[in-house]
């Protein structure tokens, strides 16, 4: 097999490869009649990816049966990571590749990649074939009850309100509108995790057909990764799907030239978990509340005090009393029935002889003592140095 690609297209051929890298690590190469196959498929067997070229978009393409007569094209299976390293920078590969030419050589086990730069520079890859076969999925596309057709715009300005760490998401079709929000495992906490869903009206999209519906989960790294691919190329997306359990396909095409497949395994999502999250959250609450009211009946039944943090607050009462200070004269016992506390004597039976508080003067005058006298003279303390300057300046 021998094709070349012109410079236009590398980058195109670039973006595909980039593509399908997030899907799995090893690359299918198939050579036929009238195009050029790549597939890959990812370690869990949940999701593959097909892109095929057409003739037309090859500048030469020559096509050769394989020699055991079996009338089957030139295949091979490549490393993904030495395909990444053929094409490493693809959005800058038409402005410095004239064209590519591919060969595959099964008889010397090679796949080659010669890019023809400007001025005259020549880049020659050989990348080692693993093997000689290829992988096919089975899936169905065309006798489907739901098919939705979509600019790539809205479904990634839809994901990017997702987190980073929802790693499935779960499409719901209804009749007139698709309700996009994030799986949720039935062990999780709900009040630990933040639950998103998105609801996309029939009008937001190019066709809108809903047969049945329904709703299936899938993996949200996959998804991402055929949006990048869409809105590199600026193509609009496909959406064709059964009931849960089935897989559900994604398309992209340009009616000419090129044509991607991605097909992703759906679970059916948990209803118990997807359908009742807000009955959960509501019943969190109601229990939160019910905490909160046995706390305020057991807090009115208990008035007092325990008898350990009593005995703790009796012996470490004087850290709540005050210090009054002494005056100069002594205070005098004017009724029998008194108690003597703090070197003062209380009268129960006066209440005018019950002594203020201390005033936050009287404390002052305790500190500042001197200042408050009537002999003080703020004279006298000019042109005393009361403490040396720490700097010399």
């Amino acid at each position: 097999m021998k094709c070349y690609v012109p410079g236009p297209n590398v980058k195109v051929l670039g973006r595909t490869i980039h593509a399908l890298a997030r899907f799995g690590d090893e690359l299918y190469l198939e050579s036929l009649v009238d195009c050029l196959r790549l597939r890959t498929l990812n370690t869990a067997e949940s999701a593959y990816a097909m892109v095929k070229f057409n003739k037309n978009f090859f500048s030469y393409f020559n096509y050769n049966y394989n020699t055991n007569g079996d009338n089957e094209g030139p295949r091979c299976k490549i490393s993904m990571k030495s395909a990444l390293n053929t094409f490493k920078s693809p959005a800058h590969m038409d402005k410095q590749v004239e064209n590519l030419e591919i060969k595959l050589e099964l008889d010397q086990c090679k796949l080659i990649f010669q890019f023809k730069c400007k001025h005259g520079i020549i880049k020659t890859h050989y990348v080692s074939i693993l093997d000689s076969k290829v992988t096919q999925a089975v899936y169905t596309k065309d006798l489907v009850p739901n098919r939705v057709t979509s600019s790539q715009r809205i479904l990634t300005e839809a994901i990017s309100n997702f987190q980073s760490s929802d790693d499935q998401v779960t499409l719901e079709a209804l009749s007139n509108s698709i309700l996009l929000r994030n799986y949720i495992d039935d062990n999780i906490d709900l009040s630990k995790i933040i639950r998103t869903q998105i609801n996309i009206k029939a009008e937001e999209f190019d066709s809108y057909t809903v047969g049945e519906e329904t709703a299936v989960t899938f993996t949200m790294k996959e998804f991402k990764a055929l949006l990048t691919f869409a809105e590199a190329l600026g193509l609009p997306i496909q959406i064709q799907f059964e009931t849960t359990g089935k897989p559900i396909v994604f398309i992209v095409h340009n009616g000419t030239t090129l044509e991607a497949h991605f097909v992703l395994a759906t679970t059916k999502p948990d209803v118990s978990t997807q359908a009742s999250t807000i009955q959960k959250s509501s019943r969190v609450e109601r229990n939160k509340r019910k905490d909160s009211n046995n706390f305020s009946e057991s807090a009115s039944k208990k008035p007092h005090l325990d008898e350990d943090i009593s005995k703790c607050l009796d012996e470490d009462s004087h850290l709540f009393n005050f210090v009054d200070i002494p005056n100069d004269e002594a205070p005098t016992n004017n009724c029998d029935n008194s108690v003597n506390v703090n070197n003062n004597l209380v009268d129960f039976k006066d209440c005018d002889n019950i002594p203020a508080s201390p005033t936050s003067k009287t404390m002052i005058k305790s500190l500042f003592k001197k200042c408050f006298e009537s002999t003080f003279d703020p004279r006298s303390t000019q042109d005393v140095v009361l403490a040396q300057n720490s700097d010399s300046e």
